[in-house]
């Protein structure tokens, strides 16, 4: 029973709720409760004989109503892959490979020249395992070269070029390895070569001492107001002064390997006087080059001593032993000389 009478109860509190807010008319609400009295006489003393129709009946409300009218939701037509929606207006795709290019005469024949040498580069770079046995083995490709270095000079008449011209063109190595030739045929030969070799020509070297050591002055500063030997200046100059480094080390190394010790000692005396020359820095540490310098030509000295001994001659020792003591104040290394060169300057 609590469940049938508790509906009774609510029906009327949302009457007059419905009533106040302007929703339901209490006259439209009077008519729908005196209709349903005329109609059930029963009713009239009920507690549900004063809920109008609207609450008891079925009936849709105007926004309903409204709503049925417009009918129901459609969803949005939209194009994805999944359902293959495809518009009546569709393009007509193009079939790339039916497509024929148009191009003259000139270009296809171009065209399938480049694609035969293409299809034979092809075939020469990676040979099947059957053609392996026709592929030129080291051996040929050595004799080959052997070929090319042992071809004559178009130039041998002696009337058409001078031969000072023509030995000017060949390379260091070539000229070794043609006067080599030719001792070998020849024992002879190798005695007039020693008897008219001259010392070898330091001039060169030292154009290329003289040009770095432009460049290190180049590269310094060229206002009086900024210092010229502090730690900017020797950042602008570092690379100058180990190109100039690397210079003296190559041209000291050639003329030891070669064995000419008058030529190193004359170019230990050279070659001081440039690295005494570059610029002295605020810096300790900023001079080890100039140091490292001074220490390879004290060792080169000390070498073309030892070796060349009194063949180098009184005139050219007597000249390293009167810059000596000049040069100890720059490098203390060189005083090593002090013994072998006393020892020559008493039996020369």
């Amino acid at each position: 029973m609590a469940n049938l009478d508790t509906p009774h109860r609510i029906r009327p509190a949302l009457t007059e709720i419905a009533t106040e807010l302007g929703i339901l008319h209490p006259a439209s609400a009077s008519l729908g409760v005196n209709r349903r009295n005329a109609l059930n006489p029963g009713l009239i003393d009920s507690p549900a004989a004063n809920i109008p129709d609207s609450y008891l009946s079925p009936r849709m409300s105007p926004d309903e109503a409204v709503i049925q009218q417009r009918g129901r939701r459609r969803v949005p037509i939209m194009w994805s892959p999944e359902k293959g929606f495809q518009s009546p207006n569709k393009t007509p795709t193009k079939n790339i490979s039916a497509m024929t290019l148009r191009s003259s005469p000139r270009k296809r024949s171009l065209i399938k020249e480049l694609s035969n040498t293409r299809v034979s580069e092809a075939e020469t770079s990676y040979p099947s395992p059957t053609n392996k046995r026709n592929t030129p083995s080291k051996g040929a490709l050595g004799s080959a070269k052997k070929i090319r270095l042992q071809e004559g000079s178009m130039n041998r008449s002696k009337d058409e070029v001078p031969l000072e011209t023509l030995l000017r063109g060949f390379s260091q190595e070539q000229l070794i390895a043609m006067i080599t030739g030719m001792v070998q045929t020849n024992p002879r030969f190798e005695e007039i070569i020693r008897s008219e070799l001259p010392i070898p020509d330091i001039a060169p070297l030292e154009e290329q001492l003289c040009y770095q050591k432009k460049n290190i002055c180049k590269s310094l500063p060229a206002t009086r107001l900024v210092s010229k030997t502090d730690s900017p200046a020797y950042a602008r100059a570092a690379t100058h002064l180990a190109a100039f480094k690397k210079t003296l080390i190559d041209q000291g190394q050639t003329l030891q390997n070669s064995k000419h010790w008058d030529a190193l000692l004359d170019y230990v005396l050279m070659a001081w006087n440039y690295v005494r020359s570059t610029p002295v820095w605020d810096n300790y540490a900023h001079n080890s080059i100039r140091r490292h310098c001074f220490k390879i030509l004290s060792y080169h000295a000390n070498t073309a001593l030892k070796n060349g001994s009194t063949a180098l001659g009184k005139d050219r020792i007597e000249r390293f032993h009167a810059k000596l003591k000049s040069m100890a104040t720059d490098c203390e290394d060189i005083n090593d000389c002090h013994s072998c060169l006393g020892y020559l300057l008493n039996n020369v």
